[in-house]
């Protein structure tokens, strides 16, 4: 009896961290899920389930980067489109909303934006990274 009880003292907080774990993995692709995706002529916003907002003008934008994943909370869309401004502002488009939110052709009016680059980013074998476009200056 007392070899049972040692057994569950070493092996259940063991079980319990796992579990706990898990849970977190869960709650951050649910938190990370997009509630709202707005793209339009001033810029790209997204409001995600948690209530956090992100977004960036278009005048501010100054890198796209097509981000491919298969793993973490945006793997179930392929990756994300990131379209950052400053340190501060910025936006996760996810890979499966590109063309339903607009955002693919609103990306083709960036001073020298080359679709042809980003269509190579998006089919890069995940995991990978890819900067797409720069502002210059």
């Amino acid at each position: 009896m007392n070899v049972w009880v040692a057994v569950l003292l070493f092996f259940g907080p063991i079980f319990v961290l796992m579990g706990v774990m898990r849970n977190q993995k869960r709650v951050a692709v649910v938190r990370s899920e997009t509630m709202e995706l707005r793209v339009d002529e001033f810029g790209v916003r997204r409001v995600l389930v948690d209530g956090r907002e992100e977004g960036v003008d278009w005048v501010e934008v100054t890198e796209v980067e097509v981000l491919t994943s298969n793993s973490g909370p945006h793997a179930a869309g392929g990756g994300v489109v990131i379209v950052s401004g400053d340190e501060t502002h910025g936006c996760l488009v996810p890979i499966d909303r590109l063309q339903d939110s607009g955002l693919a052709e609103a990306l083709t009016r960036l001073p020298g934006f080359d679709s042809g680059q980003l269509m190579e980013a998006l089919l890069t074998k995940p995991p990978a990274r890819t900067v797409c476009w720069q502002r210059s200056g």
